[in-house]
């Protein structure tokens, strides 16, 4: 071999060296970089797949808020219709009881709000037909005290009940005016019966 041939050989073996060293360094570095790049990715799909839960959980959270404020609220109107259906019975039951019960209902409430002085109480036409025969004198008895009642022969245009009148000053007491009036009170303790 020639030294040309040497200088070449050797020349041909220092840029292989070179060349593998370079190749070697840049495989290193593309490692490198892919292995950031995937660790990149990695970090950039878990704070994506974080936020997506986050997200999923707010999302479940408002949905069960809502779903419980709407369960919530319908049973609220649930409650309160069958509230309400007990006392529109309560009070067709009233208005159906026979002629003694009602009219002790009716002198009852009369007894409640009878005011002092004379007054007038006004009942429908079926009732003035019904009417008891002692029932002015009934009234006049328990109100002795503060004053007198007289049972107008007037039918008034009322539901049932009475209105009773002193002068300018009348007091309804149909059973609509006086369920209306109580209402609120009937619903609180009807509740706890209903719903213990």
């Amino acid at each position: 071999m020639t030294g040309l041939e040497r200088i070449v050989e050797k020349i041909s073996a220092e840029n292989k060296q070179t060349s593998d060293e370079i190749v070697a360094r840049a495989t290193e570095q593309a490692n490198l970089l892919l292995s950031r790049a995937r660790q990149d990715a990695n970090e950039k799909a878990q704070n994506v797949i974080d936020d997506a839960k986050k997200q999923a959980d707010r999302i479940v959270g408002i949905a069960k808020s809502q779903a419980e404020s709407i369960t919530r609220t319908r049973y609220l109107q649930v409650r309160n219709a069958v509230v309400n259906d007990v006392l529109s019975a309560a009070y067709e039951q009233i208005e159906s009881f026979p002629d003694k019960d009602y009219f002790d209902l009716l002198l009852r409430l009369c007894v409640r709000n009878a005011e002092k002085g004379e007054g007038v109480l006004f009942l429908n036409a079926r009732d003035l037909a019904r009417l008891p025969q002692t029932f002015e004198e009934q009234i006049n008895t328990a109100i002795f005290e503060r004053g007198a009642v007289q049972v107008s022969k007037t039918p008034m245009e009322i539901e049932n009940g009475f209105v009773l009148v002193y002068g300018d000053i009348e007091i309804n007491c149909t059973l609509r005016a006086v369920f209306d009036e109580r209402m609120d009170e009937l619903k609180d303790l009807l509740r706890p019966l209903l719903f213990a």
